[in-house]
């Protein structure tokens, strides 16, 4: 194999756990050499724990990321409370995983264990030549501490340092969403794994939602709680929209509704990025998946399929673009839970488009409750509503 990378894909439907594992890793395992990492998607009513104490028995050398999710797919196909599998191959490759607790109680402390081995990493990889470094954070977005918790990594590894990921997801529940490493899993907290290669990984972002309200103003906010808009308790604001379509929102049903019209924020003329609303809070608040600034220009999101397809895959583009001509191995994708309420029966067309963008190229991946996506054309890390795509090179 020498340094080429390979990467293999699996994905089962099977309704036992370990039965979908077994399956999807199967699928997966491309060569008799045991691979570096290995990244498990599970639908939540699966026991992610056990299915990574599972993958670790199989694969006791692999580096090990695991995720609950809200959908999970491979290039074979889609499923709801399944098992998808990617398994990243490579001499040329170098994996430190980590596994830290309790965002909620402090992204700085949880971000420090999540990166305590980086240094040591980077002092082996150097010395093997590996020159490039990228993470991977999979992490409890309904904490709301995830923006915080990417910015605290950035800190803690290189400078620039590119980082792409996902929030897990509970099948649209928004209840309760695990993360978990080689050997145990658990709600509010981070997995990340820190890859170091001698050549960069690609990433691209899209979105291609569109303003469906006028702008509007945050006139009160604190951290990652939206309070007003125009003066307006946030969830009248929403409440009135939900009306405009027909829908009747109360604080009790309003979460599918709010995750499928996603808050637009503005930067000068254009929508830079999107906040996901993730629940009603006291006094009609709107406690969000990240932070928002008092002063903020917004807007009401939606998206038709044609058009969050074509962003997709021209994040597929610009991810494989910044490979300079290399070939893709494999690609993972990231992408908002709101996209798959929106597409329907169309998502997987989005996949598709990804890889008409690739290559017959393996890929995996999962809808989010919030993407990772920091490289140098993204300077801030936390996004909503969006497809982050990382294409894998050989």
């Amino acid at each position: 194999m020498g340094q080429i990378t390979r990467v293999g894909t699996g994905h089962s439907k099977l309704a036992s756990a370990r039965d979908a594992l077994n399956e999807a890793l199967t699928r997966a395992s491309i060569l008799p050499t045991a691979p570096k990492l290995g990244l498990i998607f599970a639908g939540p009513d699966h026991d992610l724990g056990a299915l990574l104490r599972a993958a670790h028995s199989r694969l006791p050398d692999t580096k090990l990321l695991g995720s609950t999710t809200a959908g999970e797919f491979t290039e074979s196909g889609f499923s709801h409370n399944g098992v998808a599998a990617c398994l990243v191959y490579g001499d040329g490759l170098l994996v430190e995983s980590a596994f830290s607790r309790e965002l909620t109680r402090g992204a700085e402390s949880c971000a420090r264990n999540a990166a305590e081995g980086f240094g040591a990493a980077e002092m082996e990889a150097r010395h093997r030549g590996l020159a490039t470094s990228l993470s991977i954070i999979l992490l409890d977005g309904l904490t709301g501490g995830g923006e915080r918790f990417v910015a605290e990594m950035l800190k803690r590894t290189r400078p620039f340092q590119p980082m792409v990921g996902g929030a897990a997801g509970d099948e649209g529940r928004f209840r309760r969403t695990l993360v978990g490493s080689e050997r145990s899993a658990a709600s509010d907290a981070a997995a990340v794994a820190h890859v170091f290669a001698r050549t960069p990984w690609g990433i691209g972002v899209g979105s291609g939602l569109r303003a469906t309200t006028d702008r509007m103003l945050v006139t009160r906010a604190d951290g990652n709680t939206l309070h007003e808009i125009d003066g307006r308790p946030a969830f009248d604001v929403y409440r009135d929209h939900a009306l405009g379509r027909g829908v009747h929102l109360t604080p009790e049903n309003a979460v599918p509704y709010l995750i499928a019209n996603e808050l637009g924020v503005y930067f000068l003329d254009e929508v830079s990025h999107a906040r996901a609303p993730l629940a009603v809070a006291h006094g009609g608040a709107l406690t969000l998946a990240a932070s928002i600034e008092r002063g903020a220009s917004v807007c009401i999101l939606d998206g038709d399929p044609s058009a969050m397809i074509l962003a997709a895959r021209r994040a597929a583009r610009d991810a494989r673009e910044s490979l300079k001509g290399r070939r893709v191995a494999g690609a993972l994708v990231f992408d908002c839970v709101c996209r798959g309420m929106m597409m329907k029966a169309d998502f997987p067309r989005e996949i598709d488009a990804v890889r008409e963008e690739l290559g017959d190229v393996p890929v995996a991946g999962f809808l989010t409750y919030g993407e990772i996506a920091r490289y140098s054309s993204k300077l801030s890390g936390w996004h909503n509503a969006s497809a982050v795509v990382v294409a894998i090179p050989e």
